[in-house]
């Protein structure tokens, strides 16, 4: 079949190449800017998560030299720290530092533990963001211009934004601090801080009043003088600097000073304990106590109806219904998620109740030595130490006693009676010992220091106590802890040495002697009042040095002797102290420590003197004074109709947890080893808000802090 030819003209077109080339070229154009916003989308967040990332990986470095630098510290303070160089690389800052990049595992992008976690199997892992830090100058190192890895503040000021520096005339010292974090009682407040604490610092060199850190930790609040010596450190941080040649992050580094307080025991209950407040053990509650102070304990159970100015506590609290705190009903879970924040929106002020681990880039530590407190003889000498104070004398009260008494020698094997003691004390500034006899015999002739006062029938008044001695030619008879009119006759003494003209001589009676306490147990009387006058005899420092006494045995030195229990034992020593209500001449209080139990006899400290000049204390004002002991007993032939407790109270016992031992401290035991009735003992504590007011011997608290330095403080140029 054939087709026709179509021969009709079909109308033509025409392709505008220079309109397709123009709209190619548009979209061309808005593909590559979309793709250029795509890339530097992609270049933003990539910025923004390694900024996160250095920002939370710095986070947790500062959170890990938070926890070593105290461990450094102490270690360096231990015996045979400066033996080698293997004992002191760990404690130098660059190892410090190093530790901490380890510790907050800011060596790598994914930890090993959460890879295991993931279980990729034989996965290849396509990330590339380890670092290895080998290099830790690179991450760390002093605050401009000084070298090293960090500027410690003693010796100079580093300028404004920096704390106040220490001082010390140890050039040793000084130097080491560069290297080591070093805590010793010889950085001491100088001139170049005298400006920037409370108080002058040649009458408070040691502990001044400074600044409380601006920090969630309810001790004291956030820039309220409280009394402490702030050690510190500055160093600037970059995490980036190490690997800014791979990733191109250019990050200003970051100025911090870490800091140690040390904080000795000030407030008004300061227990390293599980510590139960406002209830006794058989379930009452507290009834005449009032606390006006602030709280801390290891971990805390507060009763219900309690009313505290501040709680702070570091393992845990327990609130029940209708205790206030600073005047506010917290609740029965302040540390839930919003509870904190709600109650500051809601009162404009800081909640009074803490835990250290809420306190971020801070921790508290007590420092509990425990049992070990009271007794020197558990300690061998520390020696090789980089810091020129040891640990043991920093933390053990028995070993900063200026004054000592053992007892070195019994009647025999199964005779406890104590025949000798040994009393150490300062003279011109070095130790000297006394060796004192507690038998008495006529044929042993004068002991050293009695003077001659009388002839036989005279008679001589004595208005403070002494010991008397009467006879001739080595025959004597004595009494003790005499006063008033003493006639000097054979009617008073008997007849030492019959048919010859006798005399009388006196010496300031000894401050400590032996009793057999209910007929059964022998202790050491220690009798502070009459402390003045034997160190006057013996030629010794005044007791503005001579302020402080550890009772303990020697049971190192002698056979028949055995170290005491704690809890104390029936057949231990014990310790009474009579004739201590005026404590007015210990001009900077009066401390005892011991290790046996501890029998307050009279009255202590109740005698009012006026306050140091320029402190500013109020009246009354009594010596400040302390006593430690693993048990306490209230009286001791007698038991007290009523007990008033004013100043501090504390507890030593260790934390046990939930089904260790629970503390309470207002339950009273008397001498009888009844328990004192609890309506019968009142209670005023209140908080140490002032140098002059802390004792002799204090338990110490360190409180460490890592703090930027703020911004405003840095040069134009940068940190």
């Amino acid at each position: 079949m054939k087709t026709p030819k179509d021969d009709r003209r079909r109308q033509g077109g025409y392709v505008s190449y220079v309109m397709v080339l123009s709209l190619g070229i548009v979209v061309l154009a808005m593909l590559i800017n979309s793709y250029r916003t795509s890339i530097r989308s992609h270049e933003s967040q990539k910025e923004v998560g390694l900024r996160i990332d250095y920002s939370e990986k710095e986070d947790e470095i500062l959170k890990a030299i938070v926890n070593i630098t105290p461990n450094r510290a102490i270690r360096a303070m231990m015996g045979g720290s400066n033996a080698s160089s293997s004992a002191r690389d760990p404690l130098r800052w660059q190892n410090i530092f190093g530790d901490a990049l380890d510790q907050a595992n800011a060596r790598q992008a994914v930890s090993e533990q959460m890879l295991a976690g993931l279980d990729l199997g034989s996965s290849i892992l396509a990330n590339p963001g380890d670092g290895s830090f080998s290099n830790v100058g690179a991450v760390f190192d002093a605050i401009e211009p000084e070298s090293g890895y960090v500027a410690p503040g003693i010796g100079r000021a580093l300028g404004v934004g920096f704390p106040p520096p220490l001082e010390s005339s140890n050039t040793t010292l000084v130097s080491r601090d560069r290297i080591y974090p070093i805590i010793s009682r010889e950085k001491v407040h100088g001139l170049l801080a005298a400006t920037e604490v409370g108080l002058p610092v040649d009458e408070y060199p040691q502990f001044n009043l400074i600044p409380f850190p601006e920090i969630r930790f309810a001790y004291c609040e956030p820039g309220q003088p409280f009394v402490a010596k702030r050690n510190w450190w500055a160093f600037s941080l970059d995490l980036a600097d190490a690997d800014d040649g791979l990733t191109g992050m250019d990050r200003k580094e970051r100025d911090f000073i870490v800091s140690i307080y040390e904080v000795p025991s000030q407030l008004a209950i300061s227990a390293e304990a599980f510590a139960v407040l406002g209830a006794h053990e058989d379930g009452t509650a507290w009834q005449n106590a009032v606390v006006e102070g602030g709280v801390f304990a290891t971990r805390a159970r507060v009763g219900a109806g309690l009313s505290l100015p501040r709680l702070s506590g570091r393992r845990g609290v327990e609130i029940d219904s209708s205790v206030t705190i600073g005047e506010h009903d917290v609740g029965l879970e302040p540390f839930a998620p919003g509870v904190r924040e709600k109650f500051e929106l809601d009162h404009g002020e800081f909640m009074p109740v803490s835990l250290a681990s809420e306190a971020g880039r801070a921790a508290f530590l007590p420092i509990n030595r425990g049992n070990q407190f009271f007794d020197r003889h558990a300690h061998a000498v520390e020696s090789n130490t980089l810091s020129p104070t040891t640990w043991n004398d920093y933390s053990v009260g028995a070993l900063q006693c200026a004054m000592r008494l053992d007892v070195t020698e019994v009647a025999g094997e199964f005779n406890p009676m104590p025949t000798e003691v040994e009393f150490q004390y300062f003279k011109g500034g070095a130790r000297e010992i006394l060796k004192v006899s507690l038998v008495q015999d006529p044929s042993t002739g004068l002991p050293p220091g009695y003077i001659y006062c009388a002839n036989e029938n005279q008679t001589v008044n004595f208005p403070h106590p002494v010991d008397v001695a009467y006879g001739k030619n080595g025959s004597y008879y004595f009494q003790e802890g005499v006063s008033g009119s003493i006639t000097f006759d054979n009617a008073r003494f008997g007849d030492p040495l019959v048919g010859t003209f006798k005399a009388g001589y006196y010496r300031p009676s000894l401050p400590f002697r032996t009793e057999l306490l209910h007929d059964q147990k022998w202790c050491i009387e220690v009798l502070p009042q009459r402390f003045p006058e034997f160190l006057e005899l013996l030629g010794a420092d005044a007791t503005d040095v001579n302020h402080s006494l550890v009772v303990n045995v020697d049971y190192p030195g002698n056979a028949y002797l055995s170290a005491p229990s704690i809890p104390c034992a029936e057949e231990d020593y014990g310790v009474i102290l009579r004739e201590c209500a005026d404590l007015t001449s210990f001009p900077k209080g009066f401390s005892l420590v011991t290790n046996l139990r501890l029998y307050i006899a009279d009255d202590f400290n109740s005698v009012e003197t006026t306050p140091p000049a320029g402190s500013g204390l109020p009246l009354p004002y009594y010596p400040p004074a302390s006593l430690f002991a693993p048990e306490k007993r209230y009286g001791a032939e007698v038991d007290p109709l009523k007990l008033s407790i004013t100043g501090q109270v504390g507890s030593l016992a260790g934390d046990g947890g939930e089904t260790g031992r629970k503390v309470h401290l207002l339950d009273m035991t008397a001498g009888s080893e009844k328990g004192v009735d609890h309506g019968r003992i009142n209670v005023n504590l209140s908080q140490i808000r002032h140098p002059a007011a802390l004792p002799p011997v204090a338990m110490m608290n360190w409180l460490i802090v890592v703090e930027e330095r703020r911004a405003e403080f840095y040069t134009a140029a940068g940190p």
